[in-house]
């Protein structure tokens, strides 16, 4: 009788979880961006697809800016939230897996479903156009007899990392410094030799002669700068990226989960949407749940190594 009574309530539970996903969605949809709205590459996005989604799904689909703590805050507030497929977060590599490492976070990494990793920010590492060196392999041979002076967001952001396993690889230590206001300048006056930046931030500063790429830091070549290659094709490191995903709570239904999935990809395609991803200069990388999920797990112990080198984990 006791495995009867067992059995039965699975059935059950399965039956008003089937029911569940059949009566979604029947009320608007946030999508949560843990950044500030002034000029938020994702935040453009969003709101474009948002639109497509809504008409896609059939209710509507909201943008909201809850900015704070490194986007830890609206991180933690999606992991608390309840798993019905009304919430979805825009969230990148920073709080979803360096942050974590760091112990800077009130969540895990497994809290949180990924739909799919979305796009990636192309960063590059730069250095002022007269610099003695084009490429990494010149800046290591260089960097061994020279002081070679890194600006850099912190030793936890994602390009750091990057520029850090490349010195290793490369053989040579960088004179690093934290900036909390990064700004190419630093190189153009001369404060810093190097820098971690995002490409379209550097675009009037390459175009104008002022600075050069010495690497990108994309698995592929910048579509902007096709000459310039990655920190992989060099020889310096993994293709890792400074990645944005979108999430759900941990224990979304499964179907509910593709279904979003689906529907964020499909209205990433539309010609519209594509042209703002074209224009604010992210770097689509269209990776499903299963995948997403493989991706961060094998980050999570890449990452966690070379921050344990640098001696950042807790």
């Amino acid at each position: 009788m006791l495995r009867h009574a067992f059995a039965g309530a699975a059935l059950a539970l399965c039956v008003a979880a089937g029911s569940a996903a059949a009566a979604w969605p029947d009320k608007p949809i946030q999508i949560m961006i843990p950044w500030p709205p002034t000029n938020d590459p994702s935040t453009l996005v969003a709101t474009a697809i948002a639109p497509v989604m809504s008409e896609d799904l059939g209710v509507p689909v909201k943008v909201v800016n809850k900015p704070g703590g490194g986007a830890v805050l609206a991180t933690a507030e999606l992991a608390r939230s309840r798993p019905d497929g009304y919430t979805i977060g825009l969230i990148s590599i920073g709080p979803m897996i360096t942050q974590v490492l760091r112990g800077k976070t009130p969540y895990k990494n497994e809290d949180l479903q990924p739909l799919g990793l979305v796009w990636a920010s192309p960063f590059t590492l730069a250095a002022r156009a007269d610099a003695p060196y084009d490429n990494l392999a010149e800046l290591a041979d260089y960097a061994k007899d020279h002081e070679v002076r890194l600006a850099h967001w912190g030793l936890g952001a994602v390009p750091t990392l990057i520029a850090m396993k490349a010195a290793e690889i490369g053989g040579f230590k960088w004179k690093e410094t934290a900036y909390a206001q990064l700004n190419p300048l630093l190189v153009v006056q001369g404060d810093a030799d190097v820098i971690t930046f995002s490409t379209p931030g550097l675009h009037d500063y390459v175009e104008s002669g002022k600075m050069k790429l010495l690497a990108a830091m994309l698995p592929n070549r910048v579509p902007a700068y096709p000459d310039v290659p990655t920190v992989e094709e060099q020889g310096f490191g993994e293709g890792y990226s400074i990645w944005f995903g979108a999430f759900v709570p941990k224990g979304t239904d499964s179907q509910i989960v593709q279904r979003l999935s689906d529907s964020f990809f499909k209205a990433m395609q539309d010609p519209k949407v594509a042209e703002i991803i074209e224009n604010v200069g992210v770097v689509p990388t269209p990776t499903g749940p299963q995948a997403a999920r493989a991706r961060m797990d094998s980050e999570l112990a890449a990452f966690g190594a070379i921050m344990k080198d640098l001696g950042i984990t807790q």
